[in-house]
């Protein structure tokens, strides 16, 4: 229900519009032209899915977005499935526990969490990477622990449509890495014992999952890079030292987040000391290594630190609290539970209560009626302007074109406050003086030399 409310409600946005753009195409060979150009630094799986979708469906808002909350509805089974493998084989049976009973909390921490449901209900690529990559976390623990033609195989599979889904993705893999490097040191290298064999299977299938998509990623880097010129994701700002604590914070609540961490922490401590100790270890290598690895490359090579960019690190986060709440004498236990459900419900009511869209539909609407004949209008952001074909209606979709600085031809211009550098913006306000309309988000301007 709360990844299934409110679809049709918020107006697209820019990131929405280049996904509608690339699968609104009418042949699967034309989406996957112009993902390549719309969403570069990815493999088309979401636009292609979402051409399908829409096909059955419609291009209604609520309809595009309908997937990602499906997908998102999915990924809370994916969680308990994680979440179950992680404990399997812990000390937890010991001590009469069923693993049932952390990985439901855990995915009822996940159902309930924002940033979860935000992204559920966006018509974009995240939701299908994040099931993916769920499911590849699962697999993976699966294959260490049971091994099994069809789990490596698997393994394979979702490394590739989840790293194939979203380059940002590629973080998982890589902090599983890690994790094999130390079964493998512990296991002196071995091939010869049970676990050994494992785990150099599993690393083989993480390496052919991610040897499909190599290619694909080395070409995109220098499209998306945020230090390159013209790079999509040149607008993301350098990372603070603070930003992977500040990250759980934000995504949670400031209210929320104290009881998550504090459960979180007790987790780790007493499931420690009673020998759960590689599941715990796992789970904050994957909680912690992609945003530490995210402020790595920001200081290194270019920012890439965003929210979105980290979300299968936010499951291990919801575990650690799950099993922290199990490890509280009853029925103290159920009221920490409950303590977190409601304080994550407020932050979700909370965000509900003011608007989170830029009122491009309003600003179509009025951009179109103060062209004269043979006049178009154009946006910023350049990425933009599939939302001005979305709103347009068919017959004058051509009248938007897309914005060239050097030489703009448009007589009236669409401003959305998104990621726009100050510099841009004085230059376009001398350039449109005449402001035809202010909205929420957007502001439409005209040229004085119009007639």
């Amino acid at each position: 229900m709360l990844r299934t409310a409110f679809l049709g409600v918020r107006e697209m946005s820019p990131d929405e519009g280049a996904s509608w753009g690339a699968a609104s195409a009418p042949t699967i060979r034309d989406v996957i032209a112009r993902q390549a150009v719309f969403n570069p630094g990815k493999l088309p799986i979401h636009d292609l899915m979402l051409h399908a979708w829409m096909a059955t469906f419609g291009q209604s808002l609520a309809a595009e977005r309908s997937l990602s909350a499906l997908l998102g509805t999915i990924s809370i089974a994916i969680v308990y499935f994680v979440a179950r493998e992680l404990f399997a084989e812990s000390a937890l049976a010991s001590e009469g526990i069923d693993a049932q009973l952390p990985a439901s909390i855990s995915a009822l921490f996940f159902a309930v969490n924002l940033v979860m449901i935000k992204y559920a209900r966006e018509a974009r690529m995240y939701p299908v990477m994040l099931a993916a990559i769920l499911l590849q976390v699962g697999f993976f623990l699966r294959a260490l622990r049971v091994g099994g033609l069809l789990n490596f195989a698997a393994l394979a599979i979702f490394t590739a449509l989840g790293v194939g889904a979203n380059f940002s993705a590629l973080l998982v893999p890589a902090t599983e890495g890690i994790w094999l490097l130390y079964l493998l040191g512990r296991a002196r290298f071995s091939f010869v014992a049970l676990h050994g064999r494992r785990t150099w299977r599993s690393a083989l299938a993480l390496a052919v999952g991610g040897s499909i998509v190599a290619p694909k990623l080395v070409s995109a880097f220098g499209k998306t890079a945020a230090n390159t010129p013209g790079g999509i994701i040149r607008w993301i700002k350098p990372a603070a030292w603070y930003e992977p604590v500040a990250l759980f914070n934000k995504a949670t609540g400031t209210f929320a987040f104290p009881i998550f961490a504090i459960l979180a922490a007790w987790g780790v401590y007493i499931g420690w000391r009673r020998g759960i100790r590689e599941p715990i270890a796992f789970a904050l290598l994957l909680m912690w290594a992609p945003p530490l690895m995210m402020v790595v490359v920001s200081y290194t090579l270019t920012p890439i630190f965003v929210e979105r960019y980290a979300l299968a690190s936010f499951t291990p986060f919801f575990i650690l609290a799950a099993l922290g709440a199990v490890e509280i004498a009853r029925p103290a236990s159920w009221g920490a539970v409950a303590l977190c459900v409601l304080l994550a419900l407020g932050h979700v009511w909370n965000y509900e209560r003011k608007p989170h869209d830029a009122q491009y539909r309003e600003a179509v609407a009025a951009a179109l009626n103060s062209l004269h004949p043979g006049e178009s209008m154009t946006v910023v952001p350049v990425y933009a302007i599939e939302v001005l074909h979305y709103y347009l209606p068919d017959n004058d979709e051509a009248r938007a074109i897309r914005f060239d600085p050097a030489n703009s031809r448009a007589s009236v211009i669409i401003i959305g406050d998104q990621n726009l550098r100050r510099e841009e913006a004085q230059q376009i306000r001398l350039e449109y003086p005449d402001v035809i309309a202010r909205f929420r988000g957007v502001v439409v301007r005209k040229k004085l030399s119009s007639p």
